[in-house]
């Protein structure tokens, strides 16, 4: 079971909110209210998960170039001679 608490709109943000909610495929308004908190307090985990992810992901490919002949003369002009 689950708290209910009560939230007051100004008739232009309900509005708004409403139109949202339903061109975007929520069923009512407490619904998308309810996935914008669950967004707002996950969204550092999911951050950090989304980044780890992004790296794992993409290790493989980065290791298969990073160090090939082809790699380093694309990058060449950029390094300085000290």
């Amino acid at each position: 079971m689950g708290t209910q608490i009560s939230l007051k709109l100004s008739d232009g943000i309900y509005t708004s909110a409403k139109i949202y909610a339903e061109t975007h495929g929520f069923d009512t308004l407490q619904n998308f209210i309810r996935e914008l908190i669950r967004e707002r307090l996950f969204e550092r985990e999911t951050e950090v998960f989304g980044g780890f992810s992004t790296y794992i992901a993409s290790e493989e490919s980065l290791a298969r170039y990073w160090l090939s002949p082809e790699e380093d003369k694309a990058w060449a002009h950029l390094q300085k001679e000290i």
